[in-house]
């Protein structure tokens, strides 16, 4: 037997259905911020750790010319900035020390790393502002 009742227009459209239109809306505007400083931070994240790893590499770079030559401070800037080009990062200092009675030759290299996005890492304690320093620092015994 058939119900004599009222047929819906739209048999997808139950009056239940009806009052959640727009919500899915509502739900992705409360959701994208959140997606959006995630995505940022992990991106600021990353290029933070490469900057630091050719901190590293640019320090040992350097600490290998020292211990071969006299160490040659001239030498040493020019290696270490060679390998910094190739990250666009520019060295604040460039700092040679050695050899030490030990026969130790140290190389610290200093640059300041700026957030794309500032703020996002001050959302998890912190005061960074838009920049934080970084170093890289290598020692090696002198082989001259």
């Amino acid at each position: 037997m058939r119900s004599l009742g009222r047929r819906p227009v739209h048999p997808g459209l139950t009056p239940e259905r009806r009052s959640e239109s727009g919500v899915a809306l509502i739900e992705f505007a409360f959701v994208l911020p959140i997606l959006l400083v995630l995505a940022m931070g992990m991106l600021d994240f990353g290029r933070a750790f490469h900057t630091k790893s050719l901190l590293d590499q640019a320090a040992r770079e350097g600490a290998r010319v020292a211990v071969v030559t006299s160490p040659d401070v001239d030498i040493v800037e020019s290696r270490v900035n060679a390998v910094l080009a190739s990250g666009g990062i520019v060295p604040t200092s460039v700092t040679v020390e050695g050899p030490d009675p030990a026969h130790m030759v140290t190389v610290t290299v200093n640059a300041t790393f700026t957030f794309i996005t500032p703020g996002v890492f001050a959302l998890v304690g912190g005061d960074y502002g838009n920049t934080i320093p970084m170093s890289g620092q290598t020692v090696m015994r002198f082989e001259g």
